[in-house]
């Protein structure tokens, strides 16, 4: 990544998030993002016209083979969740769909297959990494998870509280350095 870049994102996330009224070390609203965004968040069966077997590849058959998909159209953006995942999984593709649009990448090319199947014909590696990046700033940021961790202890309880998976709050204490510096905390008490 750029330099300055996850610098940037810590920043950028704590904007959102005094902007939306988040308290210090409290979960982000990413819906509440989308709409200040002016992106609409729906589930395949929040799509009207969806087809009844489409439906059914997307929320059954194919459940497994996607997370989310942002829609541009006319300047209007829609993000569509997999409502077959967890909620914190959900959080998380939402966090990198809405990361993508903040950082103004230029979307993926998908292509539809003879046998009626979309793909994704282009895949941006540094862009999808810059994506996770700033998804894990806004879902939780290095200052709140620090002054979270001093009223909840514990991956799992910070997971709860920030509504995302155990494994993405062990990648962002990992990360941020915050692991170390809470295990300093543990070692003085």
């Amino acid at each position: 990544m750029r330099r300055g870049f996850k610098s940037w994102c810590e920043r950028t996330a704590a904007e959102y998030r005094r902007s939306l009224c988040v308290a210090r070390g409290d979960a982000l609203d990413l819906r509440a993002l989308a709409a200040s965004l002016g992106v609409r968040v729906a589930t395949p069966a929040e799509l009207p016209r969806l087809p009844p077997g489409s439906l059914a590849q997307l929320t059954r058959a194919g459940v497994d083979h996607w997370s989310a998909v942002t829609v541009s159209q006319g300047g209007k953006r829609l993000i569509i969740l997999n409502s077959g995942h967890s909620p914190a999984r959900q959080a998380n593709s939402l966090g990198h769909e809405l990361a993508h649009i903040i950082l103004n990448h230029k979307s993926a090319q998908a292509q539809l297959s003879s046998e009626g199947f979309m793909f994704r014909s282009s895949f941006d590696a540094e862009q999808e990494a810059e994506a996770d990046w700033l998804a894990g700033c806004l879902l939780a940021p290095r200052e709140d998870l620090l002054h979270a961790w001093r009223r909840i202890r514990g991956t799992s309880a910070l997971a709860a509280h920030f509504g995302v998976s155990e494994a993405l709050i062990t990648w962002r204490l990992r990360m941020t350095g915050v692991q170390r510096q809470v295990k300093g905390w543990q070692r003085i008490a």
